[in-house]
């Protein structure tokens, strides 16, 4: 292997960059397995699915090579993972045939933040360009799921676990209160591929053709989360509120 591919996968010693996103939207769906009628989703991105938006935002045909994308050293950190949604839905084939009855199963109010590490720092910002003016419309795994809020974090100058590890918790303020309920602290899961993983997933995109979609198997590991602490809600002031009726 040479050593411009160690340094993708985090064992070079070349210098790093990491393109971080936020991607949040009221539904998200991101199947690496099922087909047909059952779509399920993953309870996390996948690769493939953030290649393809990738792919989109750049203006590439399904045809198109997608070599210099699967290069990305890919992660995901789970900040806010949302709930499963089932969708049941109903097609109608034409009056010869029965109607079709399919799940589309989403994840509602989720959140992550999703980084992609490489040596090249032009590339990533071609990335974060496409990304901010897509030539395509992007999705979050379906073409129902656009993205909200803000898409874009921008490029971090470190690898990609230490980008993930740092970036502040996306979660808004307003919301967190109802993460405490039980404890003080929460960690926030962190996966990333890996030279040799504790699992394997199959959701590296070889081709996005409607003729020939192909998918291979990378490796991916859970490393060491991200701790988030409970802030006191009630923050004493100098401020009397009966001042005035006294």
């Amino acid at each position: 292997m040479n050593k411009k591919r160690e340094g993708i996968l985090g064992k070079g010693s070349d210098k790093v960059y990491t393109l971080l996103l936020r991607l949040s939207a009221p539904l998200q769906s991101w199947g690496s397995e099922s087909v047909y009628d059952n779509r399920e989703t993953d309870d996390m991105p996948t690769k493939s699915g953030v290649i393809g938006m990738l792919a989109a935002a750049l203006g590439r045909k399904r045809s198109d090579s997608l070599e210099d994308l699967v290069k990305l050293k890919f992660g995901v950190r789970i900040d806010q993972q949302g709930r499963r949604l089932k969708d049941f839905q109903i097609t109608q084939m034409g009056e010869k045939l029965n109607a079709n009855l399919s799940y589309r199963i989403y994840l509602s109010d989720a959140i992550f933040l999703v980084g992609l590490e490489c040596e090249d720092i032009d590339f990533l910002k071609n990335l974060e360009e496409a990304l901010r003016h897509p030539r395509f419309a992007v999705f979050l795994g379906r073409r129902s799921c656009p993205p909200t809020q803000l898409l874009v974090l921008g490029i971090r100058d470190n690898n990609l676990y230490q980008s993930l590890l740092e970036e502040e918790w996306l979660v808004p303020d307003w919301k967190r209160k109802a993460f405490f309920r039980y404890s003080d602290k929460r960690n926030l899961r962190i996966v990333a591929d890996a030279m040799e993983g504790t699992a394997i997933k199959k959701d590296m995109p070889i081709s996005y053709s409607p003729f020939r979609r192909e998918y291979g198997y990378r490796y991916i590991r859970e490393m060491p989360g991200k701790t988030v602490e409970k802030n006191p809600y009630f923050v004493s002031t100098d401020q009397d509120p009966m001042m005035e009726l006294r």
